[in-house]
Formats: structure tokens, sequence, C-alpha cells
């Protein structure tokens, strides 16, 4: 855990994704939160012993399971947009197993504490944007367009730092398999290298803390993407093999999670196709 800027605090240590928390005069509020139980616990324990208030509330960047999994462990009310709420809540008890028992997998010493994660929902929505108050200085948490549907971001231009969640991932493959507009996600990442971010820490979803420059490489990726799907929706291109490796070759893959990411690159170039083909559609139509 590191002070990036005045009581603003990170951690990119933990498996999967990056946290935070910003101490305000009368309460903490977290930002997103690990994804293993005993690690939430951890992470609470140290905001409540950093800053020395409450949690108040715990705003999540989006509604990917890695997200939801512990959450409730945090002990504060869940805030998140209306769409991410309505994503989560649509996730079958079934999904939620396979999640536990993925996680599992990759962390066996840890199989009786997922067992016993109790999936929390978010309790506080917005549409568009939602200003907290009740720590005694006001937060702005707003939707934001990019790689899930209900993805936010926290933006503290007075400190200088950006809480982007998914909509930015560095160093490694995005999650794409729910992007529903990858255009808009496009331009997003645009806004995000105008001047106005030009001295912002940003905190992405999940590797290294970074700045605006580092929006390039998965800028590039999605486009690449999208070229590659509307390649299959034409059946100018069938090599879908083909494809999924030189999407592979584009970032690291992590030892061990060879085969997991490259589900994760069909899931993503499938859901592309969908989007891609609709999109074909609304114009063929009078």
């Amino acid at each position: 855990m590191r002070e990036i800027a005045p009581n603003v605090y990170v951690s990119t240590s933990y498996p999967g994704v990056n946290v935070g928390f910003i101490v305000l005069p009368r309460g903490a509020i977290a930002i997103d939160a690990p994804i293993r139980p005993r690690d939430a616990r951890a992470w609470r324990e140290h905001i409540i012993e950093t800053s020395g208030v409450p949690i108040l509330y715990l705003v999540l960047t989006d509604a990917h399971p890695d997200r939801l999994l512990s959450a409730k462990l945090l002990e504060a009310p869940i805030v998140a947009t209306r769409a991410a709420y309505e994503r989560a809540i649509a996730c079958t008890d079934g999904f939620w197993r396979g999640v536990i028992e993925g996680w599992t997998r990759c962390y066996p010493e840890a199989a009786d504490d997922f067992m016993e994660a109790t999936i929390a929902l978010p309790e506080i929505l917005f549409d568009e944007s939602l200003t907290l108050h009740k720590g005694g200085a006001d937060v702005t948490v707003a939707g934001v367009a990019g790689g899930a549907p209900g993805s936010a971001w926290v933006d503290l231009p007075e400190r200088g730092v950006l809480f982007a969640g998914d909509l930015l991932v560095v160093g490694t493959h995005p999650f794409m398999e729910a992007a529903l507009d990858t255009k808009a996600w496009l331009n997003t990442l645009k806004s995000l290298r105008r001047s106005r971010f030009s001295d912002t820490i940003i905190v992405p979803g999940r590797g290294p803390l970074c700045e605006q420059s580092a929006t390039g490489p998965l800028s590039e990726y999605i486009a690449l993407a999208r070229r590659r799907a509307r390649s299959l929706v034409r059946g100018t291109r069938e090599d879908k093999a083909a494809i999924v490796a030189e999407l592979l070759s584009r970032f690291p893959v992590p030892e061990g999670e060879h085969n997991l990411v490259q589900r994760r690159i069909k899931a993503g170039l499938e859901r592309l196709c969908d989007e891609l083909a609709g999109c074909r559609s609304e114009k063929r139509r009078p």
C-alpha cells in the first residue's frame, strides 16, 4: 500500500484487481475490493488503521465478479451504477459457484475461505453521477463508457488522481466479453489523453499505476480486435484461431494462465462480432 496523493492510498499487490481508498474528515471511501476473502478482511483493517475513521462507502468501478466476490467483507454500503447492479443481479447461483471454483483452482490453499464467500449487491445506485457528501468533503463517482455495463470512475482533480477501473488495464489483456460499445470505450480512452489529465496519476483496474500515455496500447488492442471482428462479420476472414493468437501476443500472459486468457480473448471476440453485426443490421434498415 502506498499514499499516491494526500490522503489517497492505493494497493496494486492483491491478485486480480487494484484497490484504493480516500481519507476524508469524517470517514474513508474505499474503491473496489480484493478478490480473496482473507485479502478483503486485511484490506479493511489497513483502511481503518491508516485512516483512523470508519469506512463510509465502498465504490465499485463495475460489477465484474472479481470486484463483487468479497465486497461484503469491507462492511460498508456498496455504491455502483444502476447498470452494474442490473448486471450483478442477473448472475445466477450457478454462475457464482463457477466463479468461486475458478478462483479456488488458482488458490487452492484458500479453498475454505472462498467457500464462505457471500455475494453482496450494490445498495446505493446512480445512473450518470453521484456525489458522496457524508465524509465531510465531496467525492463524485461518474458513469463512463468502458469495458462493461455500468463502468464508473472516481476523478479527484484537486489531488491529481483518477481511479479508472477496467476502463483502463495496463500490461494485461482486457475483459471484453461484457463490453456493449467498444467504440464508446475507445472514445473514453481518447478523452484521457487530453491535456486535462496530463498530470494525473491514473489507477487502472489492473496493472501498475500509470499516466495518460498508458491508454495507447489498450486503444490499439481494442482497435485491432474491432478490425479483426469486422472481417469475421463480413466473412472475409474465418481463421478465428489466428486472430486469437495475434491478440494473445499483444500483452504478456502470466505463467499458468495461458488457457484462461485465451478463453477471455475468444469470449471478447465473440462479443465484438455480436456488437459489430448489430451495427451492420442497423445500417441496413430503411
